[in-house]
């Protein structure tokens, strides 16, 4: 049961590991030295393997999508521009402002990512998709970060590259079946 929830979150996100518009989050880095395209994949990931561990009931599709644009803000947070302060408590707005703009989005998507630094946001999510978003990105954030410190190496392997090899071969071999 566990490697086919693993192959199935893998399987749903490839569906978008090409389009043009997510891979602009390539250039940018979230924590450590992980992109944010690989942050919102890996925050996609372990959302949809709780909601599914812990038989949460919701939309799947606007979990991984809400999951997949939550920072999307196209900019690089480390730069000292004066626009960046706050950046913890702004983004979700940038975000949401850029996703309005290159997507069309339901409003549980638009929740999911206006909420996602819940509690910076003040006002707390109220669906469950915005919650498991919320607490899979703080979960990860936290392994990117500390895992960047040389000690926490296998710890980084388990939680944050195992994962993304994982989405990455099997996004390969999907593209070797229609090549």
């Amino acid at each position: 049961m566990k490697k086919e929830i693993h192959a199935e979150a893998s399987s749903r996100l490839i569906f978008y590991l090409g389009d043009e518009r997510l891979l602009q989050m390539k250039q940018f880095i979230q924590h450590g030295d992980v992109s944010t395209y690989d942050h919102c994949l890996l925050v996609a990931y372990y959302s949809f393997l709780w909601m599914r561990k812990l038989h949460i009931r919701c939309s799947e599709d606007e979990l991984i999508r809400g999951a997949l644009l939550h920072d999307y803000y196209l900019y690089d947070w480390h730069e000292k521009e004066k626009w960046h302060r706050m950046h913890g408590f702004r983004h979700p707005g940038f975000a949401l402002s850029n996703a309005q703009r290159d997507f069309e989005l339901s409003e549980k998507e638009k929740e999911i990512i206006r909420k996602h630094m819940w509690p910076l946001t003040i006002i707390p999510p109220t669906c469950r998709e915005a919650w498991i978003v919320n607490s899979a990105d703080t979960f990860i954030s936290l392994m990117e970060t500390i895992a960047s410190r040389k000690r926490f190496g296998k710890m980084k392997e388990y939680w944050v590259h195992r994962p993304l090899r994982a989405m990455y071969d099997q996004s390969a071999k999907e593209l070797d079946l229609f090549v």
